[in-house]
């Protein structure tokens, strides 16, 4: 429930990114607690950041899916858009549950790094992702169990 609070919250440009900090003119660091290389949007932080990216990778190449992965000028929902639309109809369902899942995560991940000194690892956050989605198959997620590994 959590996760899909979090992407409507996405899709209304309202979580507290550095971007909408500057919009509303509080105080705020520009750059990405995971790559610190780019100003920090909601896209970047989630589909074009080079950490988001290899998150992603791992995820996908995980669950053995061929879809396309985001690129560095990827917005968050146009990518999810033609991921779906580039996928079989079967693992669809599967696929948006995970979708949320890594998308939540990096944003918890980002979170952690913020305001908890988490220094962010991609291996960590990975293995987070894996175990968690493991939980969500086991509560039913829906088509989850049919994409990712047994193991």
């Amino acid at each position: 429930m959590n996760a899909k609070f979090f992407l409507w919250l996405v899709s209304l440009d309202r979580c507290w990114s550095a971007e909408r900090r500057a919009r509303h003119g509080l105080p705020h660091d520009p750059h990405c607690k995971l790559c610190d290389q780019e100003f920090e949007t909601m896209d970047h932080l989630l589909v074009q950041c080079v950490f988001s990216r290899i998150t992603w990778h791992e995820i996908l190449s995980w669950c053995r899916l061929p879809v396309p992965l985001p690129d560095a000028n990827s917005s968050f929902f146009a990518w999810w858009s033609a991921l779906l639309a580039a996928s079989p109809a079967s693992p669809r369902k599967g696929l948006n549950s995970l979708v949320a899942l890594t998308a939540w995560s990096i944003w918890k991940h980002r979170n952690a790094a913020l305001f908890d000194d988490l220094r962010p690892s991609t291996d960590a956050l990975v293995h987070t992702i894996k175990e968690e989605a493991r939980l969500w198959s086991r509560a039913g997620a829906l088509g989850l169990a049919f994409i990712i590994p047994i193991t």
